[in-house]
């Protein structure tokens, strides 16, 4: 079984999203692993197929995107940072997580300030592991 390393796996169930944010994130120059819902990307981790360096998580439209699955996905994946990309009117449902995940982006977002917060991310963990 073959086992992918990559900057971020993103994890979204509406193709357009998922489209969109992996062209952006690709053309930027981050090797992108694609999973089309949370429990794909579960098996991934599981199985150890997949080791990134950052999950980017847009809840829309994923039926398992609900906090006890999501604060699973930390358990799988710990010290890993978590970006949540969500509708904004389901930020006082996520709020509980602000804690545990690197970042919650809410809707309408632009797909540069994705970008933005995903390159920010890996450069303070790039930055961290250079200090080890």
């Amino acid at each position: 079984m073959r086992s992918t390393h990559c900057d971020v796996l993103l994890v979204a169930a509406d193709w357009q999203s998922r489209a969109l944010l992996l062209a952006q994130l690709q053309e930027s120059g981050y090797s992108v692993t694609t999973a089309p819902a949370l429990r794909h990307a579960y098996r991934s981790l599981i199985g150890q197929r997949v080791h990134p360096r950052l999950i980017l998580f847009d809840t829309t439209g994923d039926e398992d995107a609900t906090l006890p699955y999501v604060e699973q996905l930390g358990e799988l994946a710990p010290g890993i940072p978590t970006i949540l990309l969500i509708e904004a009117y389901r930020l006082p449902e996520w709020q509980p997580l602000q804690d545990r995940v690197a970042q919650i982006l809410h809707r309408p977002v632009s797909v540069g300030d994705v970008v933005e917060a995903v390159r920010s991310h890996l450069t303070r963990t790039r930055e961290c592991d250079n200090m080890s």
